[in-house]
């Protein structure tokens, strides 16, 4: 039964929607004693996790009961932020009589959605630097992947993700949007036809990153497209290259660290340190030992947007030297006994202070869920959507799909996820990344 079951999650194309996109069949294979639901919406300004919770329900519960019985987890945990009462008191009534389930209510601080932060304020257990939540008998699953998982039992696929449009457009809303389409389509759909004078973001304002092209695809780990001035201090820090970022940092570091206080992964006691890092790479000392800490970063931003007195960034050095050490086949350290600093609770990031320090105030606003169906001309359903090995392509150009049907596949030793089609049309274009579909007239 749990292979079958796993087996369709596979065939489905599932992966984890809320961060970096692993393969959600593979996660679910492994056993645990904890599953906890990362409802906590980690980036100020989305609102996806909250408003699932309310607008499916009964696919969330589906997907949260195939999640604890593949695991064999014996007991669950729903991790929300306090603020979201109506989504907390409906979910209370939903799962009153579900004795394995809890709701967790967090606080409003930034990463709260980080998943070994998660981990840890709700179980107050420390995942080893560089290990993941199995290593503490942990699984993490987000709303829409259980989601996801719930459809894939009734041999539905992902051809869709939920996505906050916010920021600096007319209408901001929360749509289901079908893969493929491109950030210049989304955007239209909340009004925002002009982008003058701004930028877009993939993601959160901490942690998305910059389309530079517009008519590039979406894919199922986009949860939000942001609009916003190119003058604010957050998408000029993104958008500034390596050597700016480097000779900044040389000539304004004033080894305060106060990045390091702040640091939510050394906070937990994985010895990251981002202002000795900062210091070996401004003055070239040779201490390699003391680089390798740069492994631990989990570039959440907030030594960058938010503790730095100087506007420095502290976690572009570190993704920097990050970078190099993993070309050169350098690994992170896991051994050792990790214990949360005892300032852990104290050095929390108010979510209320971070919008005001970036600056986003006016953009704090809400998302409404959106019952609107659209459909688009033409999508571009890149062929590695997660991590691990890209699909292949198994359609030819001049076949006709329906929504649904498998335009890319992994190998069964490969690990990766499956891609479907999100509309009906006809495949115009293959490559080795993507697949185009133009829908006919």
């Amino acid at each position: 039964m749990s292979n079958a079951v796993l087996e369709s999650i596979k065939a489905a194309g599932v992966i984890g929607a809320g961060g970096a996109g692993f393969p959600t069949h593979v996660k679910l294979a492994g056993s645990a004693e904890v599953l906890i639901v990362n409802a906590a919406e980690c980036e100020p300004l989305i609102r996806v996790d909250q408003q699932l919770l309310v607008s499916r329900t009964d696919d969330f519960l589906t997907g949260l009961t195939v999640a604890l019985e593949l695991t064999g987890a014996r007991k669950a945990y729903i991790a929300i932020k306090a603020k979201h009462h109506e989504a907390i008191e409906h979910i209370r009534a939903a799962t009153a009589t579900e004795e394995k389930v809890e709701v967790f209510e967090m606080g409003d601080f930034y990463p709260a959605g980080d998943e070994q932060i998660l981990v840890y304020d709700v179980l107050a257990r420390v995942v080893p630097r560089g290990g993941i939540p199995l290593a503490v008998a942990c699984v993490v699953s987000n709303v829409e992947t259980l989601i996801n998982v719930a459809c894939a039992t009734r041999d539905i696929p992902v051809t869709t993700s939920f996505v906050t449009i916010g920021g600096a457009v007319p209408s901001p809303a929360t749509y289901e949007l079908p893969l493929g389409i491109s950030y210049r389509e989304a955007l239209a759909l909340a009004g925002a036809d002009d982008t003058q004078g701004k930028r877009v973001l993939d993601g959160g304002p901490m942690m998305g990153t910059l389309i530079d092209d517009l008519d590039s695809p979406i894919t199922k780990t986009t949860k939000a497209i942001l609009l916003l001035p190119a003058d604010k201090r957050l998408i000029v820090e993104k958008a500034m290259s390596d050597g700016q970022i480097l000779k900044q940092s040389r000539t304004a570091c004033e080894q305060c660290q106060k990045c390091t206080d702040l640091c939510p992964r050394d906070l937990l006691g994985h010895d990251v340190k981002p202002h000795l890092i900062m210091r070996i790479a401004n003055y070239g000392l040779s201490d390699f030992s003391g680089m390798k800490r740069a492994l631990g970063c989990s570039e959440c931003g907030a030594c960058a947007l938010y503790a730095c007195p100087c506007n420095l960034s502290p976690r572009r050095v570190n993704m920097l030297v990050k970078q190099q050490l993993l070309a050169a086949g350098v690994k992170v350290e896991s051994e050792g006994v990790f214990e949360a600093s005892p300032m852990f609770a104290y050095r929390k990031i108010p979510v209320k202070r971070l919008i005001a320090r970036l600056g986003l105030v006016d953009y704090d606003r809400p998302a409404p869920l959106t019952t609107n169906t659209w459909t688009p001309q033409r999508v571009t359903l890149l062929l590695k959507q997660h991590l691990g090995a890209p699909a292949t392509a198994v359609v030819a150009v001049g076949d006709i799909v329906k929504r649904g049907d498998p335009v890319g596949r992994i190998a069964d030793d490969r690990l990766g996820a499956h891609v479907h089609a999100s509309i009906d049309g006809k495949v115009t274009a293959v490559s080795d990344t993507a697949v185009t579909i133009a829908r006919e007239r």
